[in-house]
């Protein structure tokens, strides 16, 4: 086996609209599997993209860091694209996202039997793959990751929850005073590990335990991406059998790193 974890899911380009007017690789599962790789981590990317111009860029940027891009698929039609618009303060908001071939992507059984070699597979709620997680629960030692973000429709955690291992939400700072109980909930339903960040007021996990992490103080330039640099950081830690108080500080240092530049990585 060539890569220890696989990342499945969502890519895309990510436009920003002036005055920033760049364009960057992007989308929550491509993101999360670059921040492995580059936490020490051997990473596949199994995802879609066009077979546009656009889509050529992401499998070459993916493949020049160090990603296994082997299953990558290739679809008529124009890739996934992002317009991103930020605030005075950093934050990112998304005005415009087009999914791109994200309806035609399906795990054949080629793929399926890839994946089921690695240790973590993980998951995004926008990914598409969730129809294949009880699939990945039947392979002995295989670990499944979810990211639920902030935006996941409840529903889609009910569907979901119990076939997940480690399970990542995320919370508006406002509201840091449920984390406790929103990790104790889905810690319920399933998983043997709930992660709940919270922006810059740090993040918290439970593993029965609790553990929690501030925030690293830096000047914000843009915040997209942080939450995916905190995962692949994270699950690397984890991989790699760190302790937890440590996987949180590596994937809060970084996640902080990742808000003083434009894109999620560069």
């Amino acid at each position: 086996m060539n890569s220890l974890a696989a990342c499945v899911g969502d890519n895309c380009v990510d436009e920003y609209l002036p005055p920033v007017s760049r364009s960057f690789i992007g989308g929550n599962a491509a993101n999360v599997a670059v921040f492995m790789q580059r936490a020490g981590v051997a990473t596949a990317y199994l995802g879609a993209v066009g077979d546009d111009p656009a889509g050529a860029w992401i499998v070459y940027g993916l493949r020049r860091q160090g990603l296994d891009v082997s299953h990558v698929q290739v679809h008529p039609g124009p890739s996934a694209r992002s317009h991103i618009r930020l605030s005075a303060s950093g934050d990112r908001e998304f005005v415009h996202e087009d999914l791109g071939p994200k309806e035609r992507f399906a795990l054949a059984a080629d793929d399926l039997d890839f994946i089921a070699r690695h240790r973590l597979v993980h998951n995004t709620f926008l990914g598409g793959s969730e129809g294949y997680l009880a699939d990945f629960k039947r392979t002995p030692g295989l670990l499944v990751s979810m990211d639920y973000g902030e935006r996941c429709p409840p529903e889609l955690i009910a569907e979901t929850i119990a076939l997940v291992d480690l399970a990542f939400f995320s919370l508006p700072e406002e509201r840091r005073a449920e984390a406790e109980d929103l990790a104790a909930e889905m810690r319920a339903r399933g998983p043997r590990l709930v992660v709940v960040t919270f922006g810059k007021l740090g993040s918290l996990a439970c593993d029965g335990d609790y553990y929690t992490q501030p925030a690293f103080p830096v000047q914000v330039v843009d915040t997209l991406g942080a939450g995916d640099t905190y995962i692949g950081v994270f699950l690397a830690g984890w991989l790699q059998g760190l302790p937890m108080q440590e996987c949180m500080r590596r994937a809060s240092r970084e996640a902080a790193q990742t808000c003083t530049h434009y894109g999620a990585w560069v």
